[in-house]
């Protein structure tokens, strides 16, 4: 049954009307016997330049890395059953020299009696500009100082990667390859690998905003342990909603983690210098004359103070062989059990090394709590001021 002249001429108005390059193909010719609009409007061609090449067109205009794949796409199409679509993008020349990227689409037109395939269906589309957005990223994925990767977890490989993990840690291309699927547990830092189900967990469970971060360590051709850093979303799920696919963002940070080693190294050395100083200053210990040491203590004594006060008595006195070390506590300002008991050991230490220890700076209130706390002070030289414990101790 065939259509009204009313449809014929509708059809006819749609074909014209489409803002794509409709043509049947005429293979017996190789020519186009039907076009709604003239491939010169698309390449800014004249139709009587388009015409003058005649059969050469596509070898004129086509550019030559894809003329070898025009030609296999006429023979698919050829060999298409019917209804069967074939679609092949390509570069033709514009008038204005500049490449227009182009993509058709064929189906089978018409048949000799034989069953063999006189014409082809066919349309084009300009996708020039999606082609120049496709190609900047692309470019830009490349010159991007880290891996771009997406992962398959169905498959288990990277179905895409802007560069090579190999690169990053010496190795060539093909032995990558040939590691095959031991790269990780080979290359990966055993701390590192066995945190990685936990990780992947984590991808597994993620929303499609979340971004999840992870930093590990894979030694490198030369033996060396290189820290990279990977930044991962979610980039497919499948039809129940699990994850798929995840995209993945490697960069090397090893510099990066070095510097920040050497730095918390450095506060670590400046922390303990501090430290050291701090122990001077909280336990000076003041020679006055060969064999005579004075400990002037300031502020309030702790159990941590009390046992440098003790270590630096015993060193002192062992390394200056001092007969005589004054302990002026005039600056204490608290005196309770922890302190006295911290004096008295002090004292009797020093006195099993041979030194006589003398309590200076005793206030009247400080000698009442001493003797409240039943502190035994009787084998000890106490006196009231220092300038009096260093004359009694050097006469």
């Amino acid at each position: 049954m065939t259509g009204s002249p009313a449809d014929s001429a509708h059809a006819a108005q749609i074909l014209a009307a489409c803002p794509n390059l409709i043509y049947i193909y005429d293979v017996t010719i190789q020519a186009n016997v039907y076009a709604n609009l003239e491939l010169a409007a698309v390449l800014g061609y004249s139709v009587e330049e388009i015409q003058a090449m005649g059969q050469q067109m596509f070898i004129i205009l086509t550019h030559p890395d894809d003329l070898g794949g025009i030609f296999a796409h006429q023979g698919h199409v050829i060999a298409a059953k019917d209804g069967e679509a074939n679609e092949i993008e390509y570069r033709m020349k514009h008038e204005n020299g500049t490449w227009r990227w182009l993509v058709s689409r064929d189906v089978v037109f018409a048949r000799a009696a034989d069953g063999s395939v006189t014409q082809y269906l066919g349309s084009v589309h300009d996708i020039t500009e999606k082609r120049h957005s496709i190609d900047w990223a692309q470019r830009a994925l490349q010159l991007i100082p880290m891996i771009i990767y997406v992962f398959d977890l169905v498959e288990q490989r990277n179905v895409y990667a802007n560069g090579q993990l190999g690169l990053i840690l010496g190795y060539s291309i093909e032995e990558m390859q040939e590691m095959g699927a031991q790269i990780l547990p080979r290359l990966m830092h055993p701390d590192d690998w066995a945190d990685l189900p936990a990780t992947v967990q984590r991808i597994l469970n993620a929303s499609d905003e979340e971004t999840i971060e992870t930093t590990y360590r894979m030694r490198n051709k030369a033996g060396v342990w290189v820290w990279l850093q990977d930044h991962v979303r979610v980039f497919a799920r499948g039809s129940d909603g699990s994850v798929h696919q995840y995209l993945g963002a490697t960069q090397d940070i090893t510099t990066r983690r070095l510097e920040e080693e050497e730095r918390v190294e450095l506060q670590q050395q400046v922390i303990e210098a501090q430290q050291a100083a701090l122990r001077e200053l909280s336990t000076p210990l003041i020679p006055v004359s060969d064999d005579v040491l004075v400990m002037p203590l300031i502020g309030s004594i702790d159990s941590q103070r009390a046992q440098l006060v003790l270590e630096t008595l015993l060193q002192g006195v062992a390394d200056s062989r001092a007969s005589a070390v004054i302990l002026d506590i005039t600056g204490v300002q608290v005196v309770d059990t922890q302190v006295a008991n911290a004096i008295l050991r002090a004292a009797q230490s020093v006195k099993l090394l041979g030194a006589k220890v003398i309590i200076t700076g005793i206030r009247p209130e400080v000698a009442q709590t001493l003797v409240t706390l039943g502190a035994d002070l009787s084998n000890i030289v106490t006196l009231g001021t220092l300038q009096s414990g260093i004359a009694y101790a050097l006469h």
